[in-house]
């Protein structure tokens, strides 16, 4: 099974044979955004545990612009949002449901207590990736809420 790093460079090179513009243009902004965590990290090739971080990050960032967009009325920038999201979205672990978060949230109050910011950190930890940090938290706040 080849790395992300390798996915992103074979994809990248194949996008750029077939003049494939959004897909070149994205995975240009997640090679960029890798290169300054591996500058910042001091390491010359990142591991998937570096980088699904980062993809989450510009996950967001996609989600929050495709919000905005909605908003503004912008099916430009909707239409440009979405199409990068499904993008990245294919590099990131399988997402965990709001089901298969429970028992983890559970765990973490019994680890840790309930308190809000450990069952996140705990949670996230857990999850490696598979999990948006909006939705646990909502997950979270809700439990928490019932005790």
């Amino acid at each position: 099974m080849a790395t992300l790093s390798e996915r992103f460079e074979t994809d990248y090179k194949t996008a750029m044979k077939a003049g494939d513009r959004v897909r070149v243009d994205t995975l240009r902004m997640v090679k960029a955004a890798l290169q300054r965590v591996a500058i910042d990290k001091r390491k010359d090739v990142l591991d998937d545990a570096d980088i699904i971080p980062v993809l989450n990050q510009q996950v967001k960032q996609r989600r929050e612009t495709l919000e905005a967009g909605q908003k503004a009325g912008r099916q430009d920038v909707v239409d440009s949002a979405k199409a990068e999201l499904d993008i990245l979205s294919g590099y990131l672990p399988k997402q965990l449901s709001p089901e298969q978060l429970k028992p983890l949230i559970e765990e973490a109050i019994a680890s840790v207590g309930p308190q809000q910011g450990p069952i996140m950190k705990f949670v996230m930890a857990k999850a490696a990736g598979a999990a948006d940090g909006k939705t646990v938290n909502q997950l979270v706040a809700e439990r928490l809420k019932q005790s």
